[in-house]
């Protein structure tokens, strides 16, 4: 199969769509002048041809593409995939996409539905828009061409909605603009950015709280700016479910791999668990110097309740590891003690002020005995769960919170 001679131009042959190997495919007409960074560190151009939510498809005459590249669409939208020779004996390349990324920050296993149809726009495109000037070649004009352009590639991108400022009035570029009344945000951000001289990037929230705009700005001469405003609603939904399922998939397993004695939780669980029982100690901890008090207390609370002591003994390990990883790992803590005759457990919450547990490295650091990283709690993680009946964790970038329980009789 060869690609015809009139593509990409010709409707009619679907060899590049084909080869993509993926559902709902749309040929790129006109075909789109892409960069493309190779694995080697070399910047190459190729002619994008097809397209799909997973695959794009990439003409490349003088250079191989294969293994994993970057495809630059803009310079702030990219994507990242792995790349294979699509149709035999012809420069055409297939690209598996894995990763999407929008400025510096990198939207993981969003839908690609945000650059499927981004050459599909109705409305005006920017070098239509500035025809309509008398001297597009002057400096501002061709910066604000540039800018536009750059812009026009992400209309698609959930909602996206263009702006300009001139003469200090801010007025739509097409027919889409925001039905929300941000513009006095709009005219705020674009007044910063020219100001600074530089890009400025911000987050502005509907009236109602229902839905959330990335917004940015950036100078061009004589006080205009040029302005995107990006409704993410959908994406950050769409991201939150993601980490709720990747979330209750870590829980599942670790409970499984330890017969349910190691379980993750939310922060409304752990509110719930914290509530649970009566509180009947609270204690700081910011030095070891007050880790032996907190031994005491728990030691005692630990004869009152009938606990034989080698099993008193593990515990207090158990606690005084967790303990003592406030101070290693954050600016301390606080200890409260639990007891719940009703479930018939002596709980203890340990809580840090550190930076939390990478959720990946979850089962090495809880699992597998002396792991450590910069974000684990290395040795001692293995410590509280071998001592402790059972250890829940919560963890955020605000801090770790571990509850270590032991039965009671």
């Amino acid at each position: 199969m060869m690609l015809c001679e009139e593509c990409p131009q010709n409707p009619a042959c679907q060899n590049c769509v084909h080869a993509l190997r993926a559902g709902v495919v749309e040929k790129v007409i006109p075909a789109r002048k892409v960069r493309v960074k190779l694995s080697s560190g070399q910047t190459v151009v190729a002619e994008m041809r097809a397209i799909s939510r997973t695959a794009v498809g990439l003409y490349c005459a003088d250079h191989t593409l294969a293994d994993s590249v970057e495809v630059e669409l803009a310079s702030d939208f990219r994507i990242l995939g792995s790349a294979f020779q699509g149709i035999r004996d012809v420069h055409y390349y297939v690209v598996d996409i894995t990763k999407v990324f929008r400025r510096d920050e990198v939207l993981q296993r969003l839908l690609m539905e945000e650059f499927l149809q981004w050459h599909h726009s109705g409305e005006n495109l920017p070098n239509e828009w500035l025809t309509e000037l008398k001297d597009v070649e002057d400096e501002r004009h061709r910066l604000i061409r540039e800018e536009l352009q750059k812009l026009s590639i992400l209309r698609q991108v959930q909602s996206i909605y263009l702006y300009v400022m001139e003469n200090g009035v801010i007025r739509p570029i097409g027919a889409k603009r925001t039905e929300e009344p941000l513009e006095g945000d709009l005219e705020r951000v674009a007044w910063e950015a020219v100001k600074k001289g530089a890009s400025v990037r911000e987050q502005l929230i509907s009236g109602d709280g229902s839905k959330m705009y990335e917004l940015y700005a950036s100078p061009l001469p004589d006080q205009t700016c040029g302005l995107a405003l990006i409704d993410v609603t959908e994406a950050i939904a769409e991201e939150r479910a993601r980490q709720r399922k990747e979330w209750e998939l870590y829980k599942q397993v670790l409970m499984a791999v330890t017969q349910d004695k190691l379980v993750l939780l939310t922060d409304a669980e752990m509110v719930e668990l914290a509530t649970s029982g009566q509180k009947v100690a609270t204690l700081k901890i910011r030095s070891a110097g007050e880790l032996s008090g907190l031994r005491s207390v728990c030691k005692q609370f630990l004869s009152d309740l009938g606990i034989v002591e080698r099993r008193s003994l593990q515990f207090l390990v158990a606690v005084n590891e967790a303990a003592t990883n406030t101070i290693k790992h954050g600016a301390g803590g606080t200890v409260t003690i639990h007891i719940s005759p009703e479930e018939k457990v002596l709980r203890v919450i340990v809580h840090d002020q550190g930076q939390g547990i990478l959720l990946e490295e979850l089962p090495r650091a809880t699992l597998r005995h002396g792991y450590s990283s910069k974000h684990s709690l290395g040795a001692g993680f293995h410590v509280m769960l071998q001592f402790s009946d059972r250890l829940c964790i919560g963890t955020s970038t605000t801090g770790n919170k571990f509850v270590l329980e032991t039965a009671i009789i």
